[in-house]
């Protein structure tokens, strides 16, 4: 088959299933300037020599200032680090503005906080389509951050967690994702004019699943794609729209041996989704010091029961912070984070989507912005396959 024969439109969305790194190829102009290039082609070539490569695009003006260099540093970003990756998707002369960095031992740009960085002296460079294939020697290399690292998958950023999934949710998790891909261009909608973050969460057995996330212009994604919230009270309230009476009823309980404050603050949760389709809770001090910075390592290097334990000790002590709240229409509203159910044919929620880190904004449009949310839900209902 000829090249011409394959759309380049199918072409990027097919390859888009296949997920890949997201690194920064860097290095310095002969007056000592930074000059890089964001890549998500990066991988290993050899062992012995030791060689890794990259294909940069054959007119990128930074790929000829690198390679003019002979030389040049790969940083591998942290799942955190989506921020920085668009700031070095500017222009090329606002490229480095603002960012912070140090020089590695052969000069080049090193970012604060990467996972790795890799020095390297440019070995060749070949020609390949619209391309070039282009490998480097390395010459040195050091781990900074031992943490997840930021991944490009079917159009968004995201993260990557090893064993997050056990077998049997693997089947859960691909038909969400299929469900999820019907709704992505809106989520991106959203996220974008809320300023915030928009992520879907799939049930699975106790836990919610973090399937996709996408965030809005110059807002870093705080979600790891696979990480896992615990479905404990007050939390995973949607999950139980469209619940059998008994499953709500054990929900209840684990919230009521937790004392009768926290069951009043689920019972409210729960009535507040019931009644409006979508539940919230806004900045708090215990919530956004200790419960959200918890949630966020929670079931990346695996779920202990101690770590369980802990979190929730957290959700009692945060419990005041996630009690729904009447809305004024004229208050201003800090740390704003809503979630609504998406219902299977059955009318079980087995998914959710939540939105967050938006900016302080009223109460008027928080009920917008929640409409807009409870909407896109909807969407997902009529439109995809249902889970």
């Amino acid at each position: 088959m000829s090249g011409g024969a394959v759309d380049s439109a199918a072409f990027r969305q097919a390859l888009g299933h296949h997920p890949t790194g997201v690194a920064l190829i860097s290095s310095t102009h002969a007056d000592g300037e930074p000059v890089g290039l964001i890549v998500g082609t990066f991988t290993s070539v050899s062992l012995d020599p030791p060689l890794v490569g990259f294909l940069p695009t054959r007119d990128s003006a930074s790929f000829a200032a690198i390679r003019k260099s002979g030389r040049f540093t790969v940083n591998i970003l942290a799942h955190d680090q989506e921020h920085l990756c668009r700031a070095l998707s500017r222009p090329a002369d606002k490229r480095f503005g603002g960012l912070e960095w140090s020089p590695s031992s052969n000069g080049s740009p090193v970012l604060p906080d990467v996972v790795c960085s890799i020095d390297c002296s440019l070995e060749a460079c070949t020609p390949a389509g619209d391309h070039y294939f282009v490998t480097g020697l390395v010459e040195s290399l050091e781990i900074h951050r031992p943490v997840a690292p930021l991944l490009f998958f079917q159009g968004g950023f995201g993260g990557f967690v090893p064993g997050s999934f056990v077998a049997p949710s693997d089947a859960i998790v691909a038909e969400s994702v299929q469900t999820v891909q019907y709704i992505r261009d809106g989520m991106q909608r959203l996220a974008h004019a809320a300023q915030g973050e928009v992520t879907a969460y799939a049930k699975v057995t106790d836990h919610a699943v973090a399937v996709a996330t996408v965030a809005g212009p110059d807002v870093p994604t705080s979600t790891i794609l696979g990480s896992k919230w615990p479905l404990t009270p007050p939390f995973g309230e949607v999950f139980l729209i469209g619940a059998p009476e008994a499953e709500i009823e054990q929900w209840m309980n684990r919230a009521r041996t937790a004392g009768e404050e926290l069951l009043r603050i689920s019972q409210e949760r729960l009535d507040h989704a019931h009644k409006h389709g979508w539940a919230g809770s806004y900045a708090g001090d215990t919530r956004d010091t200790l419960l959200f910075p918890a949630l966020t390592e929670y079931g990346v290097d695996g779920v202990t029961p101690a770590k369980q334990r802990e979190i929730q000790a957290m959700l009692q002590a945060a419990g005041e912070d996630l009690r729904p709240v009447d809305l004024d229409p004229e208050k201003q509203y800090e740390g704003a984070s809503l979630v609504a159910p998406i219902r299977n044919r059955h009318g079980r929620c087995e998914l959710m989507l939540r939105l967050c880190q938006i900016p302080p904004v009223s109460g008027a449009r928080i009920e917008v912005l929640a409409d807009e949310l409870c909407r896109l839900t909807r969407e997902a209902e009529k439109s995809a396959p249902q889970v």
